[in-house]
């Protein structure tokens, strides 16, 4: 596709974006990003390393703009990492929502729900974990420390966001009493 940046002539497809990207290992992500191969980039670049310019000749919304384009997403690092995360999330949720939803009414609503934070929060956690051990070895990507900071966040907004969804209520929704349901304060279940 024809293109002009800063004054310049150029013409660039997806695919040979995503030739050139072959192996390339991603810079530190600020707040921009654009995904090629699977792997977050930040849109600079990208751009710079296909078509060889400095990254001072052109500005991150230029880079941006010819990415998206030639058909890439762009989007802000915290929007996409947390939509992923999120995106994870509410799909366990979801399913394991699904698994426990019985005909036992609003017990079973909040067995399920309990369960289901409980099971989501685990996989958070578990990736955590997973991510804190591949630090002690042979470390993390500019790309997955970002994505463990955005995860931990992540978690502690999901969290405070069950709180606020069940105050008031009298229930306490918290995994560690998730495997036996939401449960009222001092009540317990045999």
């Amino acid at each position: 596709m024809q293109m002009k940046v800063g004054g310049r002539d150029f013409d660039l497809t997806q695919q040979e974006v995503e030739a050139r990207m072959m192996g390339e290992n991603p810079e530190l992500i600020q707040k921009h990003m654009v995904e090629v191969n699977g792997q977050m980039f930040p849109p600079k670049q990208v751009l710079a390393h296909v078509t060889g310019w400095d990254r001072t000749t052109f500005t991150t919304m230029e880079a941006q703009r010819v990415l998206t384009r030639i058909g890439f997403l762009c989007t802000e690092a915290r929007a996409g990492l947390t939509r992923r995360a999120g995106q994870f999330l509410m799909d366990t949720v979801r399913d394991a929502v699904q698994e426990r939803e019985s005909a036992r009414g609003d017990e079973g609503f909040e067995d399920g729900f309990s369960a289901a934070a409980g099971i989501a929060l685990r996989q958070v956690q578990k990736r955590l974990d997973d991510l804190r051990e591949q630090m002690k070895g042979k470390g993390l990507s500019q790309a997955q420390q970002a994505f463990y900071a955005h995860l931990d966040e992540l978690k502690s907004e999901i969290e405070a966001g069950y709180d606020r969804c069940w105050a008031g209520s009298g229930l306490d929704w918290r995994p560690s009493v998730a495997k036996a349901g939401i449960r009222r304060p001092g009540e317990t279940r045999s």
